[in-house]
């Protein structure tokens, strides 16, 4: 029953913060994020209709939010496999065939390249560029 305060107080904390920000925000400015992030935890312990009419959020938007946190989870350790060999270009018979990098990011896009066996990669600039960022 503690758990059932907890998570309606919790809930009427990020209510409070919701409408504080709708009452300030510029015309049409999306939710920030750590709106976001409240509403979507919330909604996987409380469900998401639920937490969509107390916050006054739209359901599909909300619903896609909490799957895509489901989904993103794995990707959130930012996890790339590479062979020291293929990178390097060591001598060795999986340098010949070359290397496979692959990126997924956490919207779903992803990057497979295929190198010829001792092509040179820079890893850092290449997962750099596919983040979009520059500098």
């Amino acid at each position: 029953m503690a758990q059932r305060h907890d998570e309606a107080a919790e809930l009427g904390r990020l209510t409070e913060q919701v409408d504080s920000w709708r009452a300030t925000r510029a015309k049409l400015a999306p939710m920030p994020e750590p709106l976001w992030t409240g509403a979507v935890a919330l909604a996987r312990r409380l469900g998401v209709n639920p937490v969509k009419e107390a916050l006054g959020l739209n359901y599909n938007a909300l619903r896609a939010r909490v799957v895509g946190a489901k989904k993103g989870a794995a990707v959130a350790a930012r996890f790339v496999e590479l062979s020291g060999a293929q990178v390097l270009g060591a001598a060795t018979a999986t340098a010949t065939t070359g290397a496979v990098v692959e990126l997924t990011d956490e919207r779903g896009a992803r990057l497979t390249v295929r190198l010829d066996g001792g092509t040179p990669l820079d890893v850092a600039r290449l997962v750099e560029a596919f983040r979009g960022r520059r500098g």
